[in-house]
C-alpha cells in the first residue's frame, strides 16, 4: 500500500477525472491510519479534514507537483486491513480511479529509483503515542530525484582520505598473522588469471540515464557502502569439491567455453581473501563459501552428539547454522596411569619442523579431522587415560576473525587453522601435478630449442650460400 507526500502528512491522490473538491461524508469513520489505496496510486490531491468532519480531496498547486516530479518525494507504506477495504470501495463507488499504466509505471521508475540508491527510510515521524492507539505502523521514504544527491558521509571514501580511517594496524595486523598460516581456500579464474565475477542481474536489466550514471559515480566516492550498490560477486570457498562445482556449474551455463583451460580452479590463502574484502571496493562483494557437506553433516548429525558444544555467540537453530564451522579440542580431565592423579590435558599441535614457536592450538574446518588429529594425540599420550572422541567447542570463522579483528590486544599468533583431510589431498596432488608439468615444459623449451637449431643446420648445409659467407 503506497501513500504519496511532499512533507510528514499524506498529500497525494492522483485522479482519473480533474475532480477539483469532492466531499467524502463521514458515513465510514476513518483516520489517518485507516488509508489503504491497496496498489492505487492517487498522486494530485490532498485529504483535508473539515470542521463538520466531512473529507475533501483538494489538487495540489503546481509547485509542489513540479517538487515531487523533479526534486523529492515521500512515500508511506502499511499493512491492509478491513477498514482500508471498505475505504476503497468507497473511493470506486465515487468514480475515483487510475488507469492501470499508470500503476505500472510508478512501479518501474520506483523498482528503478530502488536500484540506484535513491530511496531512503526515515522512522523519525513516528509518535509512538498515536501509534498505540491507532495499533498500525507506517514506513517513512524518501524518494531523491534527479539532482538531489544526499550529503557525503563520513565513513565515505572520499572522507576517509583526510581521516585516514582507511588504514587500519589491526587489520594489518591480524592479515600478517592469516598469511603466516596459510590457510588454503579456492576460487575459479579465467585463463587470464583473472577471478570470475558474478554480475547483478540489475545490471543486466536495468537501463540508467545521466543522472542515474553521475549518481553512481558520487555514491561510490562521498557516501558510505551500500548493499544495493554491489554490482558483481566474487566467491571463495572453503572445500575444494564445492569450488569445482561452482567450476562446472560455469561451464554448464556459458556453452562457449568449451577448453577446459578458460576456466579453472585456483588455490590462495584465507589472508588473500581478507585483503580483498577490506578494500574499498564499493561494487564488489566478496563471499567465502562454507564448506557446504561439513555444514549439513553438522545441521543433520554433530549437533545431536554429545561431545558437542556450541560456542556461547554462536547462532544456530536445529536446521540452519550461522558462517562456517570451526572445531576446538576442549582441555579434558584424565587420570595419569604412573601415578594415579588427574590432571588437566590441553590438546597442542606441534610442529616439529619449526624450532620456533613449535606449539599451536589448532582450529579444525571439519569434524572427522579433528577426530583424527586427536586419536594422534591420544597415542602420543598413552601415559593418560583419555576418552575416545575428544570434546568440541563448535564457532564460526567469520565471527572468531572478526572478534580478533575487533580487540587487537588478541593474538592469532599461536593458532593454526587447519583443513580438511579432503583439501589437503588435493593441495597434495596439485602440487605433484605442477612439478610433473614444469618437467615436461623444461623438456619442451629443450626440445624446441634442439628442434630449431638442428633446422638451422640442415638449412645452412643444404641451401645455397653467398660467396663471402
Amino acid at each position: 500500500m503506497f501513500f504519496y507526500s511532499t512533507n510528514n502528512s499524506i498529500e497525494s491522490i492522483k485522479l482519473i477525472k480533474s475532480y477539483s473538491s469532492i466531499s467524502l461524508y463521514n458515513k465510514y469513520a476513518f483516520q489517518l491510519s485507516q488509508f489503504n489505496f491497496k496498489n492505487k496510486v492517487l498522486s494530485n490531491s490532498v485529504v483535508y479534514k473539515f470542521e463538520n468532519n466531512s473529507y475533501r480531496l483538494i489538487s495540489r498547486n503546481f509547485f509542489i507537483e513540479l517538487v515531487n516530479k523533479f526534486w523529492k518525494e515521500t512515500i508511506f507504506l502499511s499493512v491492509s486491513d478491513s477498514a482500508k477495504d471498505i475505504y476503497i470501495e468507497k473511493l470506486k463507488s465515487d468514480g475515483l480511479s487510475i488507469y492501470s499504466n499508470d500503476y505500472k509505471n510508478f512501479l518501474c521508475y520506483f523498482s528503478k529509483a530502488l536500484i540506484n540508491d535513491r530511496i531512503h527510510i526515515t522512522s523519525d515521524f513516528i509518535d509512538s503515542n498515536k501509534i498505540k492507539p491507532l495499533n498500525n505502523i507506517y514506513t517513512k521514504y524518501i524518494w531523491k530525484k534527479g539532482f538531489n544527491f544526499s550529503l557525503p558521509t563520513k565513513n565515505s571514501y572520499f572522507c576517509s582520505l583526510f581521516t585516514k580511517k582507511h588504514i587500519f594496524n589491526s587489520t594489518h595486523q591480524l592479515s600478517k598473522y592469516l598469511s603466516i598460516n596459510k590457510f588454503p581456500i579456492f576460487t575459479v579464474i579465467n585463463n587470464l588469471n583473472q577471478i570470475i565475477l558474478s554480475e547483478s542481474s540489475n545490471e543486466i536489466l536495468v537501463t540508467k540515464n545521466l543522472v542515474d550514471h553521475l549518481y553512481n559515480i558520487y555514491s561510490k566516492y562521498f557516501l558510505s557502502n551500500m548493499t544495493n550498490q554491489i554490482k558483481y560477486q566474487a566467491l571463495f570457498f572453503i572445500s575444494s569439491n564445492d569450488a569445482k562445482e561452482y567450476q562446472k556449474y560455469i561451464k554448464y551455463k556459458n556453452s562457449f567455453i568449451a577448453n577446459n583451460h578458460l576456466v579453472n580452479l585456483f588455490i590462495t590463502r584465507l589472508d588473500v581473501y581478507y585483503y580483498l574484502m577490506k578494500m574499498r571496493m564499493k561494487t564488489v562483494d566478496f563471499r567465502l563459501i562454507p564448506d557446504l557437506e561439513e555444514l549439513g553433516n553438522l545441521v543433520s548429525q554433530y549437533q545431536h552428539y554429545k561431545n558437542i558444544k556450541f560456542h556461547k555467540n554462536q547462532y544456530f537453530e536445529k536446521q540452519c547454522f550461522q558462517g562456517q564451522p570451526i572445531y576446538f579440542i576442549e582441555p579434558v580431565l584424565a587420570r595419569n596411569k604412573n601415578n594415579g592423579k588427574i590432571e588437566l590435558i590441553q590438546y597442542i599441535y606441534n610442529n616439529d619442523t619449526n624450532s620456533i614457536n613449535s606449539k599451536y592450538t589448532a582450529i579444525f574446518m571439519n569434524y572427522k579431522t579433528s577426530l583424527l588429529a586427536w586419536q594422534k594425540f591420544k597415542q602420543q599420550m598413552f601415559n593418560y587415560h583419555l576418552p575416545n572422541k575428544p570434546n568440541l567447542l563448535v564457532y564460526n570463522l567469520e565471527q572468531f576473525i572478526k572478534q580478533y579483528e575487533k580487540n587487537p590486544d588478541l593474538s592469532l599468533k599461536n593458532l593454526l587453522f587447519v583443513p580438511s583431510v579432503e583439501s589437503y589431498f588435493y593441495l597434495k596432488n596439485q602440487i605433484n601435478l605442477s612439478n610433473k608439468c614444469n618437467c615436461i615444459q623444461k623438456f619442451v623449451n629443450k626440445s624446441s630449442y634442439l628442434k630449431i637449431f638442428s633446422q638451422r643446420i640442415v638449412w645452412s648445409l643444404t641451401s645455397r650460400q653467398p660467396i663471402n659467407w
